[in-house]
C-alpha cells in the first residue's frame, strides 16, 4: 500500500475508532453529570485531573518516542517495548507512591482523598498500554477497536452500577476494570503478532531512553498545566459546583478537539519519515493539512458560540446553564489548536522535541499567571479565557520554529472559511429557536455550500492531501 492509501487508511481507522470511543465517553459523562449531580461531579473531575499529572510522570514522554523510533526502525522495535514497559512500570510505582503523599497534605475532604488514590490505582495498567507500539507500526485499526472496547466495558459498567450520587467512590475502580481490559488486549494483539514482551533491566537503556525523551515528557507536563490547572485552581479557589459547571462545558470542547487529534495523530509517523526521506513532500502534506484544519476549525468556532446554550441544556439541562459562558469561550481553544496542532506536532516528529518543549512551557506560564489573576475576579470565564490566550501563545511559538525547518504558511487559507462560517453563524443566530440538531445539520449545509460557491475549498482538495505524498515505501 502506497503512502497516501496508509495515511487514509490510519486517519480512517483511528477517528472512527476515537469518534466513537469519545462519543460514548461523552455518554458516559452526561450519564455522571445528571445522576451524581453538580457538587459530586465537580469532585470527579478534580481527582480525573490530579491523575493525569501523575500519569506524565509514569511515562515521561516514553510513548511519544516510542511512537517515533519504530516508526523509523520498526526491526529494533521488541527492544523499545520491553525496555519501554519495563522503565514505565518502575517510574508508574514512584509516581504511585507521590500520589499517595500528595493526597495526603492537601487540604481536601476525606471523600475526595480516597475519589483521587482510587483513580491513582489506574496509573498501572496504563504503563501497560502499548497503543504508542501499533502507532509507530500505524496499525491505527488496533487502537481504534481497542478504544472501543475500553470505553463500551466502561458504559456498561457505569450504567449497570452507578445509580446514585452516593455511588461516587464506585467510579475508579470501573475504570480500573476497563483499563486492565483494554491493556491485556494491546498486549495479547502484540504476543500474538511479535512475539512475548520480555522486561528489560538495562540501566544504560533506560538513561539513552530517558535522555531522548524528557524534553517530550517535560513538554506534555506543561501542556497539562494549561490543558487541567483550570480545574485544579477553581477547585481550590472556588466551589465544587463551579468545577462542575467548567467541566461539563469542556467535555463537550473534548470531544470536538479529538476530530483534528486524530487526523494529526494519524500523519505523526508520516511526517517524521518525510522529514528523514522528502522534504519537499513534507511541505505539501502540511501545507494542506493546515488548510483542512482551517476549513474545519473556523464553523466550529462561529457554531459553538452561537448554539453554546441550546446544546449545553440539551446535554446537561437547566442545572449546568452556569457553564455556558465557558463554553463559549473555550470552543475558540479549539479553532486556535486545530492550527496549532500542524506545526506543535510536527516539530516532535522532526526531531525538535526541545523547542516544542520551550513552547508548552511558555503556554503553561501565561495559563498559571492568567488562572491566578482571573480567576478570583471572573471564575471559570476566567480561566476558559486562560486556556484560550496560553493555547494562543502556543501557537504563535511553534509556528515560529516550524518556519526555521520548511516554511508552511496558514494566513492565505483564513479568508474563505471565515466569510463562509460568518454567512452559516447568521443563519444560525437568526434560527436559535429551531431545533438543536436540525441547526446544527442546516448550518454545516450551509458552510459548505458557501465555501464551495467561494472556492474556500475545491473538489481536488482532500485528494491533494492523499497525493501529497505519492511516492510507494522501496
Amino acid at each position: 500500500m502506497n503512502t497516501s492509501g496508509r495515511i487514509t487508511k490510519n486517519f480512517l481507522s483511528l477517528s472512527i475508532g476515537q469518534i466513537i470511543s469519545q462519543f460514548i465517553t461523552f455518554i458516559v459523562f452526561i450519564y455522571l453529570a445528571r445522576v451524581l449531580g453538580v457538587g459530586n461531579f465537580g469532585k470527579l473531575n478534580f481527582a480525573q485531573a490530579i491523575i493525569v499529572y501523575f500519569l506524565l510522570i509514569g511515562n515521561l514522554g516514553l510513548s511519544t518516542l516510542g511512537t517515533r523510533e519504530v516508526a523509523r526502525e520498526k526491526e529494533s522495535s521488541t527492544n523499545y517495548v520491553g525496555g519501554i514497559i519495563t522503565l514505565r512500570m518502575i517510574l508508574t510505582f514512584f509516581s504511585f507512591c507521590s500520589l499517595i503523599l500528595f493526597t495526603l497534605l492537601i487540604k481536601k475532604p476525606t471523600e475526595d482523598k480516597y475519589l483521587i488514590v482510587f483513580y491513582g490505582l489506574s496509573l498501572f495498567p496504563s504503563a501497560l498500554l502499548i497503543e504508542w507500539f501499533f502507532q509507530g507500526i500505524q496499525k491505527m485499526e488496533i487502537i481504534g477497536i481497542s478504544r472501543v472496547l475500553n470505553r463500551s466495558l466502561y458504559l456498561v459498567l457505569v450504567f449497570i452500577l452507578v445509580k446514585s450520587p452516593q455511588q461516587l467512590l464506585v467510579i475508579p475502580y470501573l475504570w480500573l476494570i476497563a483499563g486492565i481490559f483494554s491493556s491485556g488486549f494491546l498486549l495479547y494483539i502484540f504476543v500474538k503478532r511479535v512475539g512475548k514482551i520480555k522486561p528489560v533491566f538495562n540501566l544504560s537503556l533506560w538513561k539513552n531512553l530517558l535522555r531522548a525523551s524528557l524534553p517530550m515528557g517535560f513538554a506534555w507536563i506543561m501542556i497539562q498545566i494549561y490543558g487541567n490547572f483550570d480545574t485544579l485552581m477553581l477547585s481550590f479557589m472556588k466551589t465544587d459546583e463551579v468545577v462542575g459547571w467548567y467541566n461539563a462545558a469542556y467535555k463537550i470542547i473534548f470531544f470536538i478537539f479529538m476530530l483534528g487529534g486524530c487526523y494529526i495523530t494519524s500523519i505523526f509517523p508520516v511526517v517524521s519519515r518525510c522529514y528523514k526521506e522528502s522534504p519537499e513532500k513534507l511541505s505539501i502534506l502540511l501545507s494542506h493539512s493546515a488548510k483542512l484544519m482551517i476549513t474545519i476549525g473556523f464553523p466550529l468556532g462561529i457554531g459553538g458560540t452561537i448554539l453554546g446554550k441550546p446544546l449545553m441544556r440539551q446535554f446537561y439541562g437547566v442545572n449546568y446553564d452556569n457553564g455556558v459562558i465557558a463554553f463559549q469561550i473555550l470552543v475558540w481553544y479549539v479553532v486556535i489548536s486545530f492550527i496549532s496542532m500542524v506545526y506543535a506536532n510536527s516539530l516532535l516528529a522532526c526531531n525538535r522535541e526541545k523547542k516544542y518543549a520551550i513552547g508548552v512551557m511558555f503556554a503553561a506560564i501565561t495559563n498559571l499567571v492568567l488562572n491566578i489573576f482571573l480567576i478570583p475576579c471572573l471564575g471559570l470565564k476566567g480561566a476558559a479565557i486562560a486556556t484560550v490566550v496560553s493555547e494562543l501563545v502556543l501557537f504563535i511559538y511553534t509556528y515560529q520554529e516550524f518556519q526555521k525547518i520548511r516554511k508552511i504558511e496558514f494566513k492565505k487559507y483564513i479568508l474563505r472559511p471565515l466569510f463562509s462560517g460568518l454567512v452559516m453563524g447568521a443563519f444560525l443566530y437568526m434560527s436559535i429557536d429551531w431545533n438543536i440538531f436540525l441547526l446544527i445539520f442546516l448550518g454545516m449545509g450551509i458552510y459548505i455550500v458557501t465555501l464551495l460557491l467561494t472556492r474556500g475549498i475545491s473538489r481536488d482538495d482532500l485528494a491533494l492531501i492523499k497525493r501529497s505524498l505519492l511516492w510507494k515505501k522501496e
